[in-house]
């Protein structure tokens, strides 16, 4: 398995391309590119990897990680996964992007709503999903056990975490997400996180100092 990071948009969030390098099959997490020369990188990668994009996965609903949703949908022909309660968000987008200055199309609504039950099989994986409210209440992590790697949106980030001053935002939530949810895993499971460079569990919990 082979991870690609793409930063995008005036958020500078990070992309990620989860790929089998032997079926060729991946998905992408976040694919909210906002400027031509941004899709134009996406594509030339999966294209020039020949990669099978399977699904779109959505860690959340914030704008700067839809923003390129109509795009991806229309050129992957693939389904956008998320959890249910990000729905109002992508319902209420582009007032999302009119609080920041950012126009961009009218998002498609997800084809599927993924729980913790459920898991996302491709090439020779499957991701478990972690539900983690308090970034936002449908915040997503996507967890490859056998490479022991986390996508873990907006929750956590290299020495620091996400912010709750937006919908329904809870930092006590957050806080219980990361310790009881995220922090489940082994000190060595490396973090891939929506902003910033990647981390360690184990990085996190000695050094992070909103988790101390």
């Amino acid at each position: 398995m082979k991870v690609e990071t793409i930063p995008v948009n005036p958020f500078e969030m990070n992309c990620y391309i989860y790929y089998d390098e032997k079926s060729k099959e991946g998905v992408i997490i976040d694919p909210a590119a906002y400027l031509d020369s941004e899709k134009e990188t996406i594509s030339n990668f999966i294209t020039g990897e020949n990669i099978k994009i399977k699904y779109i996965l959505n860690t959340h609903g914030h704008i700067d990680h839809i923003l390129g949703n109509h795009w991806a949908k229309e050129t992957f022909n693939t389904p956008i996964l998320m959890h249910k309660d990000d729905l109002p968000l992508i319902e209420h987008a582009l007032e999302q992007g009119q609080m920041f200055g950012v126009l961009f199309p009218d998002p498609p609504a997800p084809d599927k709503f993924v729980e913790e039950s459920d898991t996302i099989d491709f090439g020779s994986t499957s991701l478990k999903i972690i539900h983690a409210p308090g970034h936002s209440p449908g915040g997503l992590c996507f967890v490859d056990e056998k490479e022991k790697i986390i996508f873990v949106g907006d929750n956590v980030f290299k020495e620091s975490i996400g912010r709750t001053d937006l919908w329904e935002g809870d930092m006590d939530v957050l806080l219980d997400s990361i310790n009881n949810k995220i922090f489940s895993y082994g000190d060595d499971y490396v973090l891939y996180p929506g902003h910033y460079d990647s981390t360690t569990i184990g990085e996190e919990k000695k050094n992070n100092p909103f988790l101390q």
